[in-house]
């Protein structure tokens, strides 16, 4: 799978889910993800990738968390930030869908 490093400023700026924009005057909420042993970003580690979720074919911002971080710390390889509790149930949804797939994720919670 390829993928591409998305800009710090839009990548913070953007809802993973719904692309909104999103600003420092905005409550945020995030998701956090633990990726299958075999997926190796380590090369994307602390950038904010562009994915396509496989079960709706849909591109999502993802941010990979880097070692040593205390997001990683917690057991998220992978971040999503997402402007409102309902993107983040949409999103939340789909992502359990790709668990079942098992392509990248082995598990999803929020934070």
């Amino acid at each position: 799978m390829e993928y591409h490093i998305i800009p710090d400023e839009e990548a913070l700026s953007k809802c993973a889910w719904c692309q909104n924009h999103i600003d420092a005057h905005v409550e945020v909420f995030g998701l956090g993800a633990k990726l299958i042993p075999n997926v190796d970003l380590s090369e994307y580690e602390s950038h904010c990738i562009q994915v396509v979720l496989v079960s709706e074919e849909k591109p999502v911002y993802m941010m990979v968390t880097a070692q040593g971080s205390e997001a990683r710390s917690n057991g998220n390889d992978c971040m999503f930030l997402v402007c409102s509790e309902g993107c983040g149930r949409k999103l939340k949804g789909v992502l359990e869908k790709e668990l079942s797939i098992g392509k990248m994720f082995e598990t999803v919670k929020d934070i």
